[in-house]
């Protein structure tokens, strides 16, 4: 297996791989090989003139070359290749930097099943130019180890922890680990969704609004309520809640909330629930499109990731996205994903019909 190899941070293309951009781009962060780039292309320019000189000079009176004559050939090639290394020297600095921030904390290709469960979150990480084989999505500051790098900048944890505390209240290990049972459990959205959907839509706008937000057809949103064939429970938006719990997971461990291991443990725990609730990864990113629908209720926020998974479809070539979908594992749901919160609907079903009830 060849080493680990990523995109460039912020960057479409998989692998990162040399660019003449990245020339111009380091000047700054390469100054000492810049100038010298720059002095090897400014005594070429003038080896060539006089080579064109010299050539006009032979094609009207044919001569052999002298000894300084050759010397200019020479120098010329020597000079033209001389920039060559260099600047190519410069332009592959992302691939060894980025080589050795993983050389030195030991990281290498993840086991497929990790690989497999990061693919859960790849359309919003190929939005961003995220890492999506490791399980920071960026470099970190924690982690960059001895010596500087000039193409990135490794991101400090206060970074995350700000996002976490803005975006969840959570500020402490015991924070993050009441989101994530929440999120493993009984969801923050998901009762709520099968309430609406079942109970608060007689005249179908919530389903229809829903559809017009994610351009889903309205029939995928009610069959998202519906027990199905074989014992298998509602979907409900429970492909929403997981990813979010792999979201807060990563930014929990690179915040410097958790330890990698129980940020793989949640994870990988959120895969399983998933691989029992969908059928492929097309079923799974639906979900979790209609389940931020069902969220944020705004079609800025909802086509944002509408247009996001488009343009992975479209454009994403990344090794991933090739992944196959695991089989369920038949593993044991919790109680609420288990049976779509059947014990609460009837209940408010029932509440529902007494005069007076619920509306």
């Amino acid at each position: 297996m060849k080493p680990l190899l990523q995109n460039h941070p912020r960057d479409l293309n998989f692998p990162v791989r040399p660019q003449w951009r990245q020339y111009e781009k380091y000047r700054r962060q390469q100054p000492v090989l810049y100038a010298i780039a720059t002095l090897l292309v400014t005594f070429a320019l003038l080896d060539f003139f006089f080579l064109i000189m010299l050539v006009q000079k032979l094609v009207k009176d044919p001569a052999p070359l002298t000894g300084a004559q050759w010397t200019a050939i020479i120098g010329f090639i020597a000079l033209v290749s001389l920039f060559f290394v260099v600047a190519r020297y410069i332009g592959t600095l992302p691939l060894r930097e980025q080589q050795r921030y993983y050389q030195v904390n030991g990281i290498t290709w993840l086991s497929e099943e990790k690989r497999q469960a990061l693919r859960l979150e790849l359309v919003d990480i190929y939005k961003g130019g995220y890492w999506s084989e490791t399980l920071e999505y960026y470099p970190l500051a924690a982690l960059q180890g001895p010596g500087k790098y000039h193409t990135f900048t490794p991101a400090d944890a206060n970074l995350y922890k700000k996002d976490l505390d803005q975006s969840w209240g959570i500020l402490t290990t015991d924070n993050y680990r009441k989101v994530a049972q929440q999120l493993l459990t009984k969801g923050y959205h998901a009762e709520p969704f099968a309430m609406t959907v079942s109970l608060r839509n007689e005249s179908r706008e919530v389903s229809t609004r829903l559809a017009a937000l994610t351009g889903l057809p309205e029939s995928y949103i009610f069959s998202c309520v519906e027990h199905r064939p074989g014992g298998r429970p509602p979907k409900l938006i429970w492909g929403y809640e997981c990813w979010r719990l792999i979201v807060i997971s990563r930014d929990a461990y690179m915040a410097g909330h958790i330890t990698a291991e129980e940020a793989w443990k949640n994870i990988l725990q959120a895969a399983d629930y998933v691989y029992e609730l969908f059928d492929d990864f097309t079923d799974f990113c639906n979900n979790y499109r209609l389940g931020n629908a069902f969220w944020s209720n705004s079609f800025e926020v909802t086509n944002e990731r509408t247009v996001a998974y488009e343009k992975y479809l479209a454009q994403c070539d990344w090794p991933m996205k090739h992944l196959p979908w695991p089989a369920a594992k038949g593993i044991q749901l919790p109680e609420a994903m288990a049976t779509g919160f059947a014990t609460e609907l009837a209940i408010a079903k029932s509440l529902q019909q007494q005069p007076g009830g619920l509306n």
